[in-house]
């Protein structure tokens, strides 16, 4: 059922460079192997791999095509998982000096929207295919917030090139988990630089604004793709963040499983996640202070555009009027949203707190937490 020649087929389209193929082979592998997909999973698989292929055909066309300078230089925000990234990184949305890749231009890569029609169109689209995934996974509305207008994280970027936790997330692919826990994403890094050159053929920001938790396990690649890329790290306590995680993953995966092994998703959790960290606390060094600032999640929860506004003047951005009251809209909306609180524990996925403590022991001693 998952082959990788008859996905090609049905691109037919030039790929460029075959870094995608190892990555692609392992994830079919793990399909076929270890998904247990329902019928409708497996089509929403097909569907979505043949898009992402498709995407990468087009971009590397219009690269070809198209004598485009390097882009601006990238503010990213990152952590673990579930630790107010993307709070974090709405409120810093809201400064007129960042431009974020919005949901919509994610989910509609190609060909870029060069009209306000062609805008509205891809945000109808893709509000239609949110609202499909809504259904599907009803609890995602509770855990993680997504609309179309709204910046969206970089994991839906590198899957470009088949470098993604987004597809562990949503199916068991061990095999595949395991290859990106370990490999590097320099080639992923290439795609992610090209598609926001695609984007600044319509216009450039003074800095682009970037999220993925991932991104704490790659900053070497990161450095070297955009040497002056500033960091934005945000901290919690794993023993929140890795059943939060998992819950996700356990939702997403009953919308297209026939079985969802909540013990295998949190044991795969736990070890993935704090070998990133590892690999983090290895690569941070190589960031200059300069570039680089820590935020408490607690602290951030407390006083978020404290918080920001910290940020903004580490980096010598400046904070005005206009960036504090879009903010507080922000913060009003975002209180006044009504969703029902993510309940998750560490109990559901056969953890304890011990076992967090004991694989993020440096992490947790090094940041407080």
């Amino acid at each position: 059922m998952f082959n990788i020649d008859s996905l090609l087929n049905k691109v037919n389209l030039p790929l460029g460079e075959e870094t995608y193929r190892e990555p692609l082979s392992i994830l079919l592998k793990d399909y076929e192997n270890h998904s247990n997909l329902t019928r409708l999973g497996s089509l929403s698989v097909q569907r979505g791999l043949v898009k992402t292929l498709q995407s990468r055909g087009r971009l590397f066309q219009f690269i070809n095509n198209n004598n485009l300078e390097e882009p601006s230089s990238p503010i990213i925000v990152s952590g673990l998982p579930r630790s107010g990234t993307t709070y974090l990184f709405d409120l810093l949305h809201c400064s007129d000096k960042f431009r974020g890749p919005l949901t919509w231009e994610i989910f509609q890569m190609m060909p870029i929207a060069n009209s306000r029609y062609q805008q509205i169109y891809k945000q109808i689209k893709t509000e239609s295919e949110l609202a499909l995934l809504r259904t599907l996974v009803p609890k995602l509305k509770n855990i993680h917030r997504m609309r179309s207008v709204l910046p969206e994280e970089c994991q839906l970027i590198t899957a470009l090139d088949f470098r993604s936790i987004s597809f562990s997330y949503s199916s068991k692919v061990p095999e595949y988990a395991s290859f990106i826990n370990n490999c590097d994403y320099s080639s992923a890094l290439l795609w992610h630089k090209r598609f926001l050159q695609a984007l600044e053929t319509t216009y450039k920001p003074n800095h682009w604004l970037l999220k993925d938790p991932c991104h704490i396990q790659h900053i070497s690649e990161i450095i070297s793709v955009y040497p002056e890329a500033k960091f934005v790290f945000i901290h919690r306590d794993p023993k929140d963040t890795i059943p939060s995680i998992s819950s996700l993953s356990a939702h997403l995966r009953a919308a297209f499983s026939n079985t969802v092994d909540k013990q295998e998703i949190g044991q795969r959790s736990l070890s993935f996640w704090s070998k990133a960290i590892e690999d983090f606390l290895a690569q941070r060094t190589l960031i200059n202070e300069s570039n680089v600032i820590d935020i408490n999640f607690n602290d951030f929860i407390d006083n978020p555009i404290d918080s920001t506004k910290t940020i903004l003047k580490k980096f010598k951005l400046g904070f005005d009027a206009h960036t504090r009251v879009k903010m507080e809209m922000l913060i009003n909306n975002k209180s006044q949203f009504g969703k029902s609180p993510h309940q998750y524990n560490l109990n559901d996925f056969s953890l304890t707190a011990d076992q967090v403590n004991a694989s993020f022991k440096s992490y947790i001693e090094k940041f407080g937490l």
